[in-house]
């Protein structure tokens, strides 16, 4: 019957060159052995397939397994557990263990979580109170546009045309002083602009930071930067978010793409052996995201929907886990958060890379010609690793070519990304304390009561070891045993040694404020004898502290401010070179900003003071003053837009004033000058007011108005 059955000819089409209209019988042996070619055949483009993805996949998961091993090879993964343990004050599983073998006391004196509170409580005094921590000013030398020098040599033309029609003889001096008073003119013009849109790209930076989380991110960074070896800033990463306007009463959706900065756990972040720079190091960082997520970026640019399909397939049900590293238990228990291993999630472990990879294995990857011309050339990417799958691989445009990673350190370590913490800085110091504060808590409680010592050699039987008042003791002095001369119960006190332990702790706590560079009266506490019994002593002191912090600010400035502004500007210029002039600076003014802020308040209080008088109004006018005052207001916190009028409003005021002048009606004082200063008459002006209307008159020259007069 099998027999039968494979013999039985199948009829198969044969090739089109056959003939048409006709079938070939093939038996059935030969049909299976066709079919297992096909298979073999489509099985092996699987494998070969497969194999070209996993040499990137096989590159990204070589360099994630020399990064762990390199860090905790260095032990700075049980640093970042032992800082961790600190801030929350819990001792480490093997001196838990000696202290409960010891007994009494475990308490844990909290001096470097209260440092680590206060250094961040300064640095966001520095960063985030209301003046933002940089700014954009113009060029010192604007670049005037090519077609002014035209027009003022037009302008001159016709203002020698004008003098010449009257008979007023022109010289060529004169001329030349015209066309150099309407080119310093210009000049001004031209840096007010540049002023007013630097200002005006301030606020545009700053409004990209805002809504891309920036400031919130940054209070997290600073959290961390006192309790770990480092700190980590990332961005601008941009996402793609769903917005919901209204268009004609109806809610429409709109996905939109929007630059993000975050926080990045020291945890999370592992970088290539031997790099002392950003710009040398290769990062992997361990990116936890929801199907969701997964499933929203399909079809976009640098993503494989094929192996998004494949991961998703398999993260079907509990998520997909990778076990990263030996401390991922005891963090998470630090973190209070869930061990993955004990529970099931649906987050989807994805390691992040930022490095270079060869043309080749991209281009076997799937990146077609044009974004890898060269195979031989290393391209600067960002990949997404899931399990074997790379789903994502995106060439970063960056014009510096740098990781979009921002790292500092408390205290750094000159060619080195990671540095000291308050905790590393503190350890002696802490632990010190600590077991002075066990020994004081113990001693106390031993000493807090007599000890008792009782002869159970002359008790009555069934006598208990219980104390309370008027308690009567029944004992039996037996001659053989004891003599009469032996006390049943004796009493006596331990010394109780508080004061000098206290003592120990006070002193070495205090060693501790030299060693953080953060003394007690920095945050608050008054108690300070010496020179700190003074206002002026205790300013002094508190100067001479600030400057270690002067040093981490400047660490800050330069490591992660500075770099982070530059970056989102040019990325700016090449998505949208329109926003800008392109000839901004941006400077960040951390350090100087927090020493300066205060003395920089009180001198403009001075300044409005003595500047209050007729000779400086007469120089300042009312458009300096309020400008003068908007700055004060600023300063202080007050809506300076509402305040003081703009220089439009301060001008429509003097002209309504003058009118009513010539009118003979009484006016009120211009708004922004002194109240109880008027405006001199016309022909009764400083001679500083004059020149500054001479100036206003050859600036308004270049308008075309004419501004030259004959004499020069």
């Amino acid at each position: 019957m099998a027999t039968l059955q494979t013999s039985t000819p199948q009829a198969i089409p044969v090739r089109p060159d056959a003939g048409r209209g006709m079938l070939r019988v093939v038996s059935s042996t030969q049909l299976q052995n066709q079919e297992s070619v096909e298979a073999d055949t489509l099985r092996q483009q699987q494998e070969e397939e497969e194999a070209v993805e996993d040499q990137l996949a096989s590159h990204i998961r070589a360099r994630m397994v020399d990064m762990r091993n390199f860090r905790n090879a260095e032990g700075i993964s049980e640093r970042l557990l032992n800082a961790l343990r600190t801030y929350k004050g819990m001792y480490d599983a093997g001196k838990l263990n000696e202290i409960k073998q010891f007994g009494g006391s475990e308490v844990f004196a909290r001096v470097t979580p209260t440092k680590c509170r206060a250094a961040t409580a300064l640095l966001r005094d520095v960063y985030l109170s209301q003046e933002r921590p940089w700014d954009v000013e113009p060029t010192p030398v604007p670049v005037t546009p090519a077609s002014i020098e035209t027009d003022i040599q037009q302008l001159v033309n016709v203002e020698v045309n004008t003098l010449m029609q009257l008979g007023q003889q022109v010289d060529q001096q004169m001329v030349a002083d015209r066309i150099a008073g309407l080119r310093k003119a210009a000049e001004r013009a031209a840096k007010k602009v540049a002023h007013d849109e630097a200002e005006k790209a301030g606020d545009q930076l700053n409004d990209i930071l805002v809504e891309g989380n920036f400031y919130q991110a940054f209070a997290e960074f600073l959290i961390d930067l006192p309790i770990f070896p480092f700190a980590v800033m990332k961005g601008p990463e941009v996402r793609r978010i769903t917005q919901t306007k209204w268009v004609e009463k109806k809610p429409t959706q709109q996905s939109i793409p929007k630059m993000f900065w975050k926080r990045v756990s020291p945890f999370d972040l592992y970088w290539s052996p031997g790099a002392a720079t950003i710009e040398q190091a290769e990062f992997i960082e361990r990116i936890k995201v929801t199907r969701k997520e997964l499933r929203s970026v399909k079809g976009l640019p640098g993503y494989n929907s094929e192996a998004i399909d494949a991961v998703l397939k398999m993260a079907m049900v509990d998520g997909l886990h990778e076990w990263w590293d030996t401390i991922d238990t005891a963090r998470a228990e630090l973190e209070d958060r869930e061990r993955w291993a004990r529970t099931a999630t649906s987050l989807i472990d994805t390691a992040e890379y930022t490095g270079w990879v060869s043309g080749e294995l991209l281009s076997q990857w799937g990146m077609s010609d044009d974004k890898v011309p060269d195979k031989t050339e290393e391209y600067f990417v960002t990949a997404w690793l899931i399990d074997r799958y790379v789903i994502k691989v995106q060439i970063n445009p960056a014009t510096n070519q740098r990781a979009p990673y921002y790292i500092t350190a408390f205290e750094q370590i000159p060619g080195a990304l990671i540095g000291y913490g308050l905790p590393d800085l503190l350890e002696d110091v802490q632990t010190i304390c600590n077991a002075a504060a066990r020994s004081l808590v113990n001693n106390a409680g031993i000493a807090s009561g007599p000890q008792v010592i009782i002869n159970d050699a002359v008790l009555q039987p069934g006598e208990t070891d219980d104390l309370y008042p008027w308690k009567r003791w029944h004992v039996n002095y037996d001659p053989a045993l004891v003599t009469s001369g032996t006390k049943p119960i004796e009493f006596f006190q331990p010394e109780m040694n508080v004061v000098e332990l206290m003592g120990i702790y006070t002193s070495w706590s205090s060693m501790g404020d030299e060693i953080s560079a953060i003394p007690k009266y920095m945050t608050g506490d008054q108690k300070v004898g010496g020179a700190g019994r003074t206002a002026s002593g205790l300013a002094m002191l508190m100067g001479n502290a600030s400057k270690t912090l002067q040093n981490i600010a400047a660490s800050i400035d330069r490591d992660v401010i500075d770099p982070i502004l530059h970056q989102l500007y040019d990325m700016i210029m090449l998505t949208n070179p329109n926003m800008f002039r392109g000839d901004e600076l941006i400077v960040v003014k951390g350090v100087g900003h927090a020493v300066k802020r205060e003395q920089d308040r009180m001198r403009q209080l001075e300044f409005l003071q003595l500047t209050a008088n007729p000779i400086d109004m007469a120089i300042l006018g009312p458009e300096g003053r309020a400008n003068v005052l908007r700055s004060v207001a600023q300063n202080l916190g007050l809506e300076h837009e509402r305040t003081v009028p703009d220089d439009e409003q301060i001008q429509l005021n003097m002209q309504q004033q003058a009118a009513a002048q010539a009118q003979g009606v009484p006016t009120a004082p211009v708004q922004g000058g002194d109240p109880s200063q008027t405006p001199a008459p016309e022909d009764e002006r400083a001679p500083p007011e004059e020149a500054r209307r001479e100036i206003e008159a050859d600036f308004t020259g270049v308008t075309g108005r004419p501004g030259m007069r004959a004499g020069g």
